[in-house]
């Protein structure tokens, strides 16, 4: 046995005895819908990054919006935990963008652009009159001459 086997062993058992050790999880922080953020911290670990999670309020709903600021620090994507200023100030931020698109939706809607964009009918691709009803019309035309020398 060579030493980079018992080097990979020694690994293994490392790492699963390790598994037995309880791990000491930290609440990070909370977002505005009560979602709990926590991180595993594992000096012991082997791995460059530590494991993060969230728990929901509501455990059985898997459809919850986590906001784009926590999920980046989920990711590693974000060394720090967003902080609640930055979180009210991009929520400032989305509140203004919905108020400005349903400005210019009102704006438009009022002036009958939109209405006339609706009424049109519009394909993915265009139609050609030449292909429109192609090999449907198709008749087999004969010559006479031809008729009657086969006879």
């Amino acid at each position: 046995m060579s030493g980079k086997e018992r080097g990979l062993l020694r690994i293994i058992l490392k790492n699963f005895i390790a598994s037995f050790k309880p791990t000491r999880q930290k609440l990070i922080g909370e977002d505005n819908y009560g979602t709990k953020y926590y991180e595993i911290e594992n000096p012991r670990s082997t791995r460059k990054n530590s494991s993060r999670y969230f728990v929901p309020v509501n455990k059985d709903d898997h459809t919850q919006e986590v906001p784009v600021e926590w999920e980046a620090w989920l990711r590693h994507r974000r060394k720090d935990p967003p902080s609640r200023e930055e979180i009210e100030q991009n929520y400032q931020l989305q509140m203004i963008k919905k108020r400005n698109a349903a400005e210019i939706e009102a704006k438009y809607a009022s002036n009958g652009l939109q209405k006339q964009i609706n009424q049109e009918e519009y394909t993915s691709f265009p139609i050609y009159e030449e292909y429109k009803n192609y090999g449907q019309d198709y008749k087999v035309q004969y010559d006479k001459q031809k008729k009657k020398e086969d006879k």
